[in-house]
């Protein structure tokens, strides 16, 4: 009896594979995302950005640009996995051509020049302002969006081959390239720049700040979060010169930890009952931490002045080197926020947010891809980010308006709403596609939630 227990839970149905000559798609949701974008008013100034193709057998620029998004939405990892999208009747149907080669998205990329580059990344922060119009206008008052908070980071992206344009050794001893993107609290991407491998962190952003507030009026509320690779004079007047009120981790070159004898008050950091509970709850202890402010005048503007607020941490006895004099970890932001409407509390966690912008770069590398490149010239890459970071921005969007409180990241947006099976029938020149009634919730939402409310149209004429 046992022998027959064990048996029938190891057992499985034996299933007949049988073929068929239906159309079939996985492709559901993708189309419905392509499609929205297509009649919303971002597609208007989008072939701007994009260098044309004029042969009678191109696809077009506007098309190959739409393929390469629809590639990046679906979870491809290269431009080679284009081949999967060939055979597919929903999306040649929808794109009324056949799907481009991988060779022909190749010579498309190479295409791009640097004004192509700066018109895209133009559209990249008119896009994100544009979703964020559209989340204030469709979400409930919890969840919408209010003064954009911009964080700004670059990282690495390591490559195997010798011949890519910019390879270099960095800082790391990585052989890589380097990009350096925007994105705002949501998520969306408002520009990116991709550099050469030894590019040091902050060199050149001050474009993409004048570019990410561009539009924005000088008194509307609006902030930049940054690590300490951006206290420079560049970012700084960048800064001011659009109004934007900035927490940036302070540098030890402008001589704060030499000045610590200057702080006149060290204010008790505050816990929350919550905190205190669930210290105690594991049986943990909090930490001693005090804040203070000393004033700097940067050396390229000697006659401003701006709040360092010092945050120190107590260290235990058992964390303390021999070889350290002092029982205080230190760590410093320099900021222009009003520190008299503004605790240094409230301005110390609105800084710590920050970290936000690495959970969407590890997006960039591992939700598409991103840790490597598919061509040897450097401009063609930097397209290749850029359409792709108009790609998430898509599929940010969607994750918003599907769950507010919680917005997943792609690779659960693609299981729930892009990956959707479907029988296409052709009648009457029309292209339906029957889908099983499992997936009607989620054909409904992108059906009704995403067109329900069309896109206003921020910064396109």
């Amino acid at each position: 009896m046992g022998r027959r227990y064990i048996n029938r839970y190891l057992q499985l149905r034996r299933i007949n594979i049988q073929f068929t000559k239906e159309d079939l798609t996985d492709t559901t949701g993708l189309g419905q995302i392509i499609d929205v974008f297509h009649i919303s008013p971002m597609a208007k100034e989008f072939p701007k950005c994009l260098p044309e193709r004029k042969s009678c057998k191109s696809n077009g620029g506007y098309k190959l640009a739409l393929t390469m998004m629809a590639s990046m939405i679906y979870g491809h990892d290269s431009i080679d996995d284009l081949e999967e999208f060939r055979n597919d009747p929903y999306l040649k149907g929808l794109f009324d051509s056949k799907m481009p080669a991988a060779r022909t998205m190749g010579d498309f990329l190479r295409d791009f020049t640097e004004e192509h580059i700066n018109k895209l990344n133009e559209y990249l922060h008119k896009m994100a302002m544009s979703l964020r119009k559209q989340l204030e206008a469709g979400l409930e008052a919890e969840y919408k969006p209010g003064a954009p908070i911009i964080d700004i980071d670059s990282t690495d992206h390591e490559q195997s081959g010798n011949d890519m344009e910019g390879l270099a050794w960095n800082y790391k001893d990585h052989w890589c390239l380097d990009s350096q993107v925007v994105f705002d609290e949501l998520g969306l991407c408002h520009g990116a720049q991709l550099r050469p491998g030894n590019t040091k962190s902050g060199v050149g952003a001050g474009k993409l700040i004048n570019n990410t507030f561009a539009g924005m009026n000088f008194r509307e509320e609006k902030s930049l979060r940054a690590d300490s690779a951006y206290c420079t004079e560049e970012v700084i007047n960048a800064c001011l010169s659009k109004g934007v009120k900035f927490t940036i981790t302070a540098h030890r070159n402008i001589g704060w930890e030499e000045r610590l004898d200057e702080v006149t008050e060290w204010v008790p950091w505050q816990y929350s009952e919550e905190e205190i509970k669930k210290a105690e709850k594991r049986g943990k202890k909090l930490p001693r931490v005090e804040l203070g402010r000393i004033y700097w005048s940067p050396g390229f503007a000697p006659t401003l002045k701006f709040p360092v607020l010092i945050k120190r941490t107590w260290r235990e006895s058992e964390q303390i080197s021999m070889l350290e004099e002092t029982s205080w970890d230190y760590y410093a932001i320099a900021t222009n926020m009003d520190i008299f409407t503004n605790s240094y509390q409230e301005i110390y966690k609105h800084h710590q947010k920050r970290g936000n912008a690495e959970n969407f770069i590890r997006e960039e590398k591992y939700g598409y891809d991103l840790k490597s490149f598919p061509c040897q010239k450097l401009l063609a890459n930097h397209a290749y980010l850029l359409l792709t970071m108009v790609a998430h921005n898509m599929l940010r969007w969607v994750a918003h308006l599907s769950k507010p409180d919680k917005p997943h990241y792609s690779k659960k947006v693609r299981r729930m709403f892009i990956h959707i099976p479907a029988r296409v029938v052709k009648h009457a020149r029309e292209l339906v596609l029957k889908v099983p009634m499992r997936y009607k919730k989620e054909v409904e939402f992108m059906l009704v939630a995403l067109r329900a409310t069309p896109i206003p149209a921020w910064g396109f004429s």
